[in-house]
């Protein structure tokens, strides 16, 4: 499949689009220290690092190796960022973050249905890849409800003080 800018993916609570400018104010606010604590960013509020995170994904999409999408509700409220990584015709990576407020809802697990879905619906992978910090219990339910497996722990580099365990996690396709 050729990804392009208008895809856009529906579930029962939210709209899965490609990120674009018009979403810059929203990351800006919402992708906090709190937010990627357990993540491989150290965000510090810099307005042109987000306008870079935009352009980068963009670049990545029409290069057809990453889809980066914001998550909007109903109402079109921004709640996070979700994506598809690093496609081959091997694997792909999925990975979100949802701002403060939107989390503990079921919002992530069902964002991640979601792209697993359009994935099975579009590619033909042997498996798809979902890292997780060990410590991150609530992320790790995710892959954990959606039939994913514990396939493998590495070290990865936070900040000079902080290395994230990450347990990747894998679902597979026959």
């Amino acid at each position: 499949m050729i990804l392009h800018p208008t895809i856009k993916i529906e579930t029962e609570h939210l709209t899965l689009q490609p990120v674009e400018e018009s979403n810059i104010d929203d990351i800006l606010e919402h992708f906090t220290t709190t937010v990627t604590r357990y993540m491989p960013f150290n965000p510090q509020g810099d307005r042109k690092d987000i306008i870079r995170f935009v352009e980068e994904s963009k670049r990545t999409l029409l290069q057809n190796t990453d889809l980066v999408m914001v998550a909007l509700d109903s109402n079109e409220e921004f709640i996070g960022c979700c994506g598809i990584h690093n496609i081959t015709k091997e694997s792909a990576e999925l990975g979100l973050w949802l701002k403060e407020s939107s989390q503990g809802k079921g919002l992530g697990t069902e964002m991640i249905a979601a792209l697993i879905g359009f994935l099975e619906n579009n590619f033909t992978l042997q498996y798809i890849v979902y890292p997780v910090d060990e410590d991150n219990i609530a992320s790790r339910k995710i892959p954990e409800k959606l039939g994913f497996i514990p396939a493998k722990k590495y070290k990865k580099y936070k900040n000079p003080v902080t290395n994230l365990t990450i347990l990747e996690y894998r679902k597979y396709y026959p």
